[in-house]
């Protein structure tokens, strides 16, 4: 879907329009969900949201801050030391580390350029570089990580939703756009005074849901998946715990 298709289906969904459910209404909506995707397609595989982000490397810096949409834990760290060739970087054992390593003398005199004998660390919001001496190199650090979807901003916008929107950015898998409006439906039942109750296909979001982010794994066919669905008498109190 587009983001114009998407308003137009929950709107077509809800019986509503551009007045009684605005844009900015959506979009909230829209946002909740999209991380409450992200986090679900994480938990069912860490490597559908991966994506390489890059910083420049400056002279003589060694602490550079992690990327700000960054969902989960660190991948693989890379660096291009020498200014052509990128070389991967082992996380730092500091027990291993016989001596201090406070000052740039002593961290250019433990460790080198090369491929075994440079690390990495990682403080509460940024990375730090154990290396020979760091010159300056554009784009020279790269850092595999998982990174949250951009969120929608324009629902007049034409592109489609799962296109990436920049090469640092993922769009969202087209596989979960309709369940993705479904959560958005969902949210809005139940933002009224009076909450308006569920039909049977939203009662069945969080199992749809599942299914839906199975789909995006690497298929292996020897692997089975089973979606355990519960009872009608088990619906999530009818809706009001979705």
């Amino acid at each position: 879907m587009t983001p114009a298709t998407f308003a137009s289906y929950v709107r077509y969904k809800t019986k509503t329009n551009s007045t009684t459910l605005p844009d900015a209404e959506i979009l909230a909506y829209m946002a909740v969900r999209q991380d409450e995707l992200a986090k679900d397609i994480l938990d069912a595989d860490e490597n559908i949201l991966l994506i390489p982000q890059y910083t420049s490397l400056v002279a003589g810096q060694r602490e550079y801050p992690l990327p700000q949409d960054m969902l989960a834990s660190i991948k693989r760290v890379e660096v291009k030391i020498d200014g052509t060739n990128f070389i991967k970087l082992e996380e730092l054992d500091s027990s291993k580390i016989k001596t201090t390593i406070n000052t740039e003398s002593e961290i250019i005199g433990q460790f080198s350029n090369e491929a075994d004998n440079a690390f990495f660390s990682l403080n509460r919001k940024s990375i730090v570089i154990y290396s020979g001496t760091i010159t300056s190199v554009t784009d020279g650090l790269k850092i595999l990580v998982n990174t949250w979807p951009t969120p929608i901003s324009d629902l007049s916008a034409t592109n489609d939703m799962s296109q990436d929107p920049s090469t640092t950015t993922h769009g969202i898998p087209r596989e979960l756009h309709e369940i993705w409006a479904r959560g958005v439906i969902i949210e809005w039942k139940g933002s009224k005074e009076k909450p308006i109750p569920l039909n049977e296909k939203e009662l069945s979001y969080k199992v749809d849901k599942i299914i839906a982010i199975n789909s995006l794994k690497p298929q292996n066919q020897d692997r089975t998946v089973q979606a355990n669905i519960p009872s009608g008498t088990e619906r999530w109190n009818d809706g009001a715990d979705l």
